[in-house]
């Protein structure tokens, strides 16, 4: 293997030499990589060596290797001190100079993200359930009172009707006539008793066409397509359909269809029916299929009823008959429960203990397009409760018999457990997954079911889920962003060495931060004089903008005044990044001083107009506007013994009157820069239109912001503060303050501020005279500052900080 070029060992070494702890081992991995030849060189370089210790001859232990002194303008490591860093920089960079602490960071944050995620969604998914499962159950618990009560009316309505004298006697006669007559009897022999019941129970002796009618207006298969579907009137149908009159043995004795008279009822359910006569209660008889329905010979076979029914006792209290009255299944049975369907696919229905669906189902239609059921049968009293696969696979005892909730319903229905909600998904008897609940009603032998779709009734989950996916991405872009950021800032540090230099500055603090860069308080290294010095932001790479926050530099630079603030210094970093560094100012921003504190006295006030206004008069006869004087831009100052010494600040928005036309404008004259509340109104109406009368009724607003305490102008929104500019009247300040106001003053206020430009002071020499005519009756002296700073702002410390020995200033 080659050895590498003892040059370059020399160089890595003085390099490193520089640095200490992790910085140093950090560039050393950087440097040498995976060259543990050259590593080793290297350490064997830098390592002390002790007294005695033998060196190749080749090799002066004393040789100093000269290194290419810096560049004036650019970062670079500073010798000789401890190790310092920006501020909150230094555990950051240390611990991410290592590949072991940045992977196990990198490898936590991406765990953090998934566990947030993952217990973020478990706790969604529970509560939904939980609401899922409450709405669930209050739903059926509806859809069976609903029910129950209808029946439970039906039940008394037959009870009544039995207990009448008449009609007992009536079906009494039935029984004796059947007695005596035997075979012979016919409905011939009790025309007489038939016409009391059709007298009597008029509802239930509908023509066929009236059946027909009924079963069309109130099919609930087109339940949903009907327009007046949800518009359901409240209330009963009436949907009486037949009655019959049986007595013990299952003889028909009377009918409304008279064609079934000394007919045997037929029905696997006969017997269970006149067990409950001995009971002598009513009772309830469900929708059935034909061969376990009561049926009466001789109606129609897809008409489906629901019975109810009353035993009639002879004088002895045996009994002797039965009266039942049907009700057709489409009616009230039917209506109470699909009225409760919700959304596009749920749906409420009744079934019995041998799975039979006995109310419509709401997708019967594409039960016939699927072929489950033939076209044009219903789906009540006909439909399995199964999955639809079930019946047509090879070995269908090996697949469930019902769906999974009618499986539950019909497993748990003996035991206590009468209810359930299923909120695991399950496949239907349409063969789509479903959630859904179910109750029993134990005295009439049938349940109740509600399902939905689980992507419907999960559906704000999903919602929620995309939400949590799209914060999720923007954490990880974040920590991207975090990761790149930290990693730019490590290499920053490997590369300007254990102290951050700007040209002939040494960053100490971050002080501020504006929306083109950053300030921080420095010191420089010859002077050891404290300044500040502005960065630009590195991701501001425009060409416009750069071009700006130079000009702000170059135009700044040639004001003088002791009230405007000083230019030290201006250049670039190697990396591009433009700075330049400024007097730093041991004061108080206008805005920030009356916000605090309250507005001024009338004889400071003039103080600060004198001195901003001296400013301008500089400026512009340079041929200089600011174009954003505002109380932000205003501070007062301690220099140098002086009290409320004001400085204005910012030409970041600076015109140049005497530029040439042909020039490049690196402001954007179709847009209004400056800050709205102290917007003129001609630069509102015409950006483009700005002279020194612009910077006049910005000082104008202020004074009114410093005697008042307020803004001349407030609203919701810039544009608003804009409109109101332009359209309405000045407030007067003595209206706007609580104490007295000089007229002269008032009036200086007023006229700079005027809308017309014209009626304006047309300088700021102008301004300055009248203020100063003022002053003599209204002077600020320097005791009278001097008494409120030291009662009130105590000396900056960080002067104090930055005018320490390196060594004595506190690490950051």
């Amino acid at each position: 293997m080659n050895q590498p070029d003892t040059a370059v060992v020399m160089k890595i070494a003085a390099e490193a030499r520089r640095r200490q702890g992790a910085a140093r081992e950090a560039f050393l991995d950087d440097t040498c990589g995976t060259d543990q030849v050259l590593r080793k060189l290297v350490e064997d370089k830098i390592r002390p060596k002790a007294a005695g210790t033998l060196v190749p001859d080749q090799v002066d232990p004393d040789a100093t290797i000269a290194v290419d002194p810096p560049s004036k303008h650019s970062l670079h490591p500073r010798q000789g001190l401890t190790t310092r860093y920006l501020p909150g920089t230094s555990v950051l960079v240390r611990v991410w100079a290592s590949r072991l602490y940045r992977t196990i960071a990198i490898v936590s944050f991406i765990a953090l993200i998934i566990l947030l995620g993952i217990g973020s969604r478990y706790l969604v998914w529970n509560e939904l359930r939980k609401v899922r499962e409450q709405e669930f159950t209050a739903l059926l618990a509806a859809d069976v009172q609903a029910l129950t009560s209808w029946i439970e009316t039906r039940k008394e309505h037959v009870s009544v009707v039995a207990k009448d004298q008449d009609v007992k006697d009536a079906i009494l006669r039935l029984v004796k006539q059947k007695r005596a007559l035997g075979d012979e009897y016919s409905a011939d022999a009790v025309q007489e008793e038939l016409e009391f019941f059709r007298q009597r129970f008029p509802k239930f002796n509908r023509p066929i066409s009236g059946v027909k009618q009924f079963i069309e207006e109130h099919e609930p298969i087109d339940f949903d397509q009907r327009s007046d579907a949800q518009a359901e009137p409240p209330g009963l149908i009436p949907d009486e359909g037949a009655y019959f009159v049986v007595d013990p043995a299952g003889t028909i004795l009377a009918a409304n269809q008279v064609g079934a008279i000394n007919q045997t009822l037929q029905g696997s359910r006969r017997l269970q029916v006149f067990s409950d006569v001995f009971l002598n209660k009513a009772g309830f008889v469900p929708p059935m299929r034909p061969e376990h329905e009561l049926t009466i010979p001789g109606t129609r076979p897809d008409v489906v009823f629901t019975w109810v029914y009353q035993p009639i006792y002879d004088e002895f209290k045996i009994p002797s008959a039965l009266l039942c009255f049907g009700y057709y299944s489409v009616g009230n049975f039917t209506k109470s429960l699909i009225t409760a369907r919700t959304g596009e696919t749920g749906e409420a229905y009744a079934f019995d203990a041998n799975g039979l669906m006995l109310t419509e189902s709401r997708f019967t239609k594409d039960l016939w397009r699927m072929g489950i059921l033939p076209e044009g049968e219903p789906s009540r009293a006909n439909l399995i409760l199964r999955p639809p696969f079930a019946a047509e696979h090879p070995h269908p005892e090996n697949h469930d018999r019902y769906t999974r909730l009618i499986e539950d319903a019909l497993a748990n229905h003996g035991t206590n457990t009468k209810s359930d909600v299923v909120m695991d998904r399950y496949i239907n008897y349409r063969g789509h997954l479903v959630v859904g609940a179910w109750q029993w009603i134990d005295e009439y032998n049938f349940g109740v079911a509600y399902e939905t779709e689980s992507h419907e009734a999960f559906s704000p989950f999903t919602i929620i889920s995309y939400t949590q996916y799209a914060l999720l991405f923007l954490i990880a872009g974040f920590g991207g962003l975090a990761y790149y950021a930290a990693s730019s800032l490590v290499q920053m540090r490997r590369t300007i060495g254990e102290h951050t230099v700007v040209g002939a500055y040494e960053l100490l603090l971050k002080i501020g931060e504006g929306g083109m860069g950053q300030v921080y308080l420095a010191r420089h290294q010859m002077l050891k004089r404290p300044t500040a010095v502005k960065l630009m932001r590195p991701e501001q790479t425009d060409p416009a903008l750069l071009k700006r926050f130079e000009r702000e530099v170059q135009l700044s630079s040639r004001l003088k005044h002791p009230n405007t603030v000083e230019i030290y210094d201006y250049g670039k970093t190697p990396d591009d990044i433009f700075y330049y560094a400024m007097e730093y100012l041991d004061g108080i921003t206008i805005e920030v001083l009356v916000r605090q504190y309250g507005w001024l006295p009338v004889s400071r006030t003039l103080s600060v107009m004198r001195q901003v206004a001296a400013s301008l008069r500089e400026a512009h006869e340079s041929g200089l506007i600011h174009r954003d004087i505002k109380p932000l831009n205003i501070m007062l100052c301690r220099v140098g013994g002086e009290y409320d010494v004001a400085k204005v600040l910012d030409f970041g928005l600076v015109k140049n009157l005497s530029a040439d036309p042909g020039a490049t404008i690196v402001t954007n004259t179709t847009e209004i820069s400056g800050t709205p509340m102290y917007i003129p109104p001609e630069r509102v109406k015409n950006p483009t239109q700005a002279d020194p009368r612009v910077d006049i009724y910005a000082l104008g607003a202020t004074a009114y912001f410093m005697l008042t305490g307020q803004t001349i102008f407030s609203a919701a929104s810039a544009v608003d503060v804009l409109v109101q500019i332009v359209t309405q009247s000045i407030p007067s300040v003595k209206d706007a303050s609580d104490r007295v106001i000089p007229d002269a003053l008032q009036d200086l206020i007023s006229r700079c501020l005027a809308k017309d430009p014209k009626d304006r002071p047309q300088s700021a020499d102008e301004v300055l005279k009248e203020v100063e005519k003022l002053m003599i009756d209204f002077p600020w002296t320097q005791q009278d500052a001097a008494d409120w700073w030291q009662n009130n702002i105590p000396v900056d410390e960080l002067i104090e900080m930055a005018n320490r020995d390196s060594e004595e200033f506190p690490a950051i």
